[in-house]
């Protein structure tokens, strides 16, 4: 009998849990709360609890998807590398770059297979912008800007805001790490990008002790300027990333899921991925992460790239 295991109970750890289930209908998923909370029935879409990650290794299962607080992120998956245990781990990798380097240096010794679940990267829009930066379509890029913006108290409709992960610092919270994804790609469709300023606010509107207002400026290795906004405020959500060049634009819609060239002298080109849902990549992180496992093609986030993010993201903190 195939076991799969999620360690969490929040939102995503209920997704990944339902998406094993359709994935591997067959399997026994087990669920095993991050903080150590007493279950007293089964989570949805769970077959089995367990109590502890030690049980949890007993039970020998073929994937662990670490969905716990960033701060767990370390102490949960050291011990499933150590032991053999293929793990996915939640983004971000761990809370700061040097828990980063510790997991890293682990993953190294032992060769386990992980991945870091920088999803975004599995959006057909996302691979239609990798393409098109690859192709070098706009010529020599000039600037870059990338936004999210997302009013906090919307995203989880079952509980507090302020109670939430994203709301505290001690477990990972703050848009930094919360919208981490934005410098993942950013890094992976534009290459290492340098800190030239920033500014992390909080303001009075939500009433918390991490960031929920973050504007970065970085430039490229080539030269270009990039502007970053992560914001936890917008009660109408955008996520964008706009790029001009020598030979025009381009706008990805990340919540439209569509892209928009616009080239010198030629017509506007629209590209509106509709048959994509968001679930989709989320299914594909696990079957991707699964490719790794069996020793196939695979296109996940390495602990190394992960750890990179976590250090521009160190970075970020130190300018200001």
């Amino acid at each position: 009998m195939l076991r799969l295991a999620v360690i969490g109970l929040g939102n995503i750890s209920f997704r990944h849990r339902k998406n094993l289930k359709l994935l591997y209908p067959e399997s026994k998923v087990i669920a095993l709360s991050a903080r150590g909370k007493v279950l007293t029935e089964l989570p949805d879409s769970a077959d089995l609890i367990v109590s502890e990650v030690a049980e949890l290794i007993r039970l020998k299962p073929y994937f662990v998807i670490v969905a716990s607080p960033a701060s767990m992120h370390l102490q949960h998956a050291k011990e499933l590398i150590q032991a053999g245990i293929p793990c996915l781990i939640e983004k971000p990798l761990c809370i700061n770059f040097r828990e980063a380097e510790s997991l890293l240096k682990v993953s190294q010794e032992e060769l386990t297979p992980t991945a870091v679940g920088y999803c975004l990267r599995y959006m057909p829009a996302a691979k239609k912008m990798q393409e098109l930066i690859n192709n070098n379509i706009l010529g020599e890029i000039y600037n870059i800007t990338i936004e999210v913006g997302q009013y906090l108290p919307d995203w989880r409709q079952t509980i507090d805001y302020r109670d939430s992960v994203s709301a505290q610092q001690e477990l990972g919270g703050g848009a930094l790490l919360e919208l981490s994804h934005e410098f993942d790609y950013a890094q992976w469709l534009f290459g290492p990008l340098c800190v030239e300023h920033a500014v992390l606010r909080s303001s009075k509107e939500l009433g918390l002790d991490v960031e929920d207002l973050v504007d970065v400026v970085f430039s490229t290795e080539s030269g270009a300027q990039a502007h970053v906004h992560l914001d936890f405020l917008q009660h109408q959500p955008q996520r964008f990333c706009t790029v001009k060049g020598e030979n025009g634009r381009i706008h990805w819609d990340l919540l439209k899921s569509t892209v928009d060239i616009f080239l010198n002298h030629h017509e506007h080109q629209h590209f509106a991925f509709n048959d994509w849902q968001v679930n989709d990549m989320y299914l594909d992180l696990i079957k991707d992460f699964e490719n790794l496992c069996l020793g196939k093609k695979h296109f996940t986030v390495d602990l190394a790239q992960a750890a990179e993010t976590l250090n521009l993201i160190d970075m970020i903190k130190k300018s200001t």
